[in-house]
């Protein structure tokens, strides 16, 4: 009984392997294919195909970025506030918020300390509703968030 059982577990396991391989195969073959069909559309729209850089080539590859972009980084965040280098991590503040840390030598991301000062959003605004603190930040890429701090609120009651 105990070896049909470990026979069974074994089964699954590898009809699982199986599937989770093929299914990220197709996944594969799904971007190739719609890769390929948009460089059928920009050449039949009469575009000129141009070979990207290294570094929008890995990240397409590894999806770490939504869309390739032909502004500056300096352009995009309100210019460069702040640039230094922490144990080979260089680090870029930019005015509008966000910072970027890569390392010197392998251009990939890393760690390194920031200004404790530093505010990571373009505009914020605090206020009282309810007996809460919110905070509401706008971001440099234009997206907003809130957050609602009711902790004084609740112990009141």
């Amino acid at each position: 009984m105990n070896l049909i059982n470990n026979s069974s577990k074994l089964l699954l396991a590898v009809f699982l392997m199986m599937n989770l391989s093929n299914t990220y195969a197709k996944k594969q073959i799904v971007d190739a294919q719609v890769q390929e069909a948009a460089a059928e559309a920009m050449e039949a729209a009469g575009a000129e195909a141009t070979v990207a850089s290294d570094e929008e080539a890995a990240c397409r590859a590894d999806d770490a970025c939504d869309v390739a972009s032909a502004v500056s980084e300096d352009e995009r965040y309100g210019g460069i506030e702040q640039e230094y280098v922490v144990k080979g991590c260089k680090v870029t503040i930019y005015n509008d918020g966000p910072v970027k840390m890569v390392n010197v030598k392998t251009n990939k991301p890393c760690d390194a300390p920031i200004p404790k000062d530093h505010k990571f959003s373009k505009e914020t605004r605090t206020y009282q509703e309810n007996g809460c603190t919110i905070t509401e930040s706008k971001y440099a890429d234009g997206i907003a968030d809130a957050v609602m701090d009711c902790s004084k609120r609740d112990k009141t009651k």
